[in-house]
């Protein structure tokens, strides 16, 4: 038996089709319960602008959702990109910003930060750099081990974190080890 050696293997993540199927549902919902009206609204320019409007957000949601649902993400020790409907491909070397902001669905009462708990929200990372910009939400398989993977980058390529990147990697209990050196995170 032989061990693989391969010092850059691949990660790769997905989004989960239950979430999808989710998001699709309510995507279809929301454009039919405002779509049927919208139809016998015809003679009414105002509640033709709303309906419309909101019919077009409910389909603008769920074309979203489509290219996430296509959307797969890949890692490995050079760097990250994303294959399907999405596509961009940065080494980590490129990437000049890391952000990880936090979005509550629900009021924080005063935590003063990213909630711990589960359910209460989620997490986009944003990847910036001279291939363009990789955006990955918190419901993709395996999100922790992504932003481990893209910790790691951080201490090796000391890439420049965002201030809320700084305290939202430090809220899932991952901090960089930089060795000594000065301040690596900046407010971009």
């Amino acid at each position: 038996m032989t061990e693989s050696h391969d010092p850059d293997p691949e990660l790769r993540f997905s989004y989960p089709s239950g979430a999808m199927y989710k998001d699709y549902g309510q995507a279809a919902a929301g454009a039919v319960i405002f779509g049927i009206p919208l139809v016998y609204a015809h003679s009414n320019i105002y509640a033709v602008v709303i309906l419309g409007a909101i019919v077009l957000m409910f389909l603008s949601f769920a074309w979203s959702t489509w290219r996430r649902h296509r959307t797969v993400i890949a890692v490995t020790d050079d760097g990250i990109w994303t294959e399907g409907a999405s596509r961009a491909a940065l080494r980590w070397t490129e990437i000049t910003r890391v952000d990880l902001r936090y979005f509550s669905t629900k009021r924080e009462r005063g935590r003063g930060g990213p909630a711990t708990d589960e359910g209460t929200g989620w997490m986009q990372l944003r990847l910036d750099g001279a291939g363009g910009t990789i955006k990955v939400d918190s419901s993709v398989h395996d999100f922790r081990d992504l932003a481990t993977r893209v910790m790691r980058a951080i201490e090796q390529h000391r890439l420049t974190m965002t201030e809320s990147a700084d305290v939202n990697f430090a809220a899932m209990g991952l901090t960089p080890n930089m060795d000594g050196a000065e301040e690596y995170a900046t407010n971009v």
